[in-house]
C-alpha cells in the first residue's frame, strides 16, 4: 500500500472580486520532494501558496496533513503543522531591527507568559540565523538605518 502523501490538496478553488484565482486545483507533496510552481502572472501560484500557508481561507476543496484533513486554520497554527512559506516581497518593519525582523511572527514568549517577548532567547536565535547565514550586521540596528 502507498504511503499517504505529506501534503495533498484536492480540488482547491478560491475566487476574489471579479477573479476566479483558483479552480479546482489539485496538488500532492511526497515527503523528500521539492517542487516549482511556474506560471504567469494571476495564474494562481501566490493564492495556492497562501491558501496552504492559511493566509487566505479557501472557498472549496479539501487539504490533508499527514492524511488528516485540516481545515480553517491561521498562518500560526499552519507554521505549528509545519506549513511556512516566504512571500516574494518580504516585507520589513522599518523601525523594528534586525533581530525582531529575522523572527516577525516566530517571537520566542516566556512559558508562563506567552504574550510577552523573551528577548534575550530573541536574540540569541537571531544571532544563531546571522552566523548560520555568515552575515556580519549588527542586530540591534533599526532596518530603516541599513542600506
Amino acid at each position: 500500500m502507498a504511503a499517504q502523501p505529506l501534503l495533498k490538496a484536492e480540488k482547491i478553488s478560491k475566487a476574489f472580486p471579479g477573479v476566479q484565482a483558483l479552480d479546482q486545483v489539485s496538488f500532492d507533496l511526497e515527503e523528500g520532494e521539492v517542487h516549482a510552481l511556474v506560471g504567469a502572472n494571476g495564474a494562481g501560484k501566490s493564492t495556492l501558496i497562501k491558501i496552504l500557508a492559511g493566509v487566505y481561507p479557501k472557498d472549496s476543496g479539501r487539504i490533508y496533513l499527514d492524511g488528516q484533513e485540516v481545515d480553517h486554520y491561521n498562518p500560526r497554527q499552519a507554521r505549528v503543522m509545519g506549513i511556512s512559506y516566504i512571500p516574494q516581497e518580504p516585507v520589513l518593519v522599518p523601525q523594528m531591527n534586525v533581530a525582531h525582523n529575522l523572527l516577525l511572527g516566530k517571537e520566542p514568549t516566556f512559558k508562563r507568559l506567552p504574550f510577552l517577548i523573551d528577548n534575550r532567547a530573541l536574540q540569541c536565535q537571531a544571532r544563531a540565523i546571522l552566523s548560520e547565514l555568515e552575515i556580519d550586521c549588527p542586530q540591534h540596528v533599526p532596518i530603516s538605518r541599513l542600506s
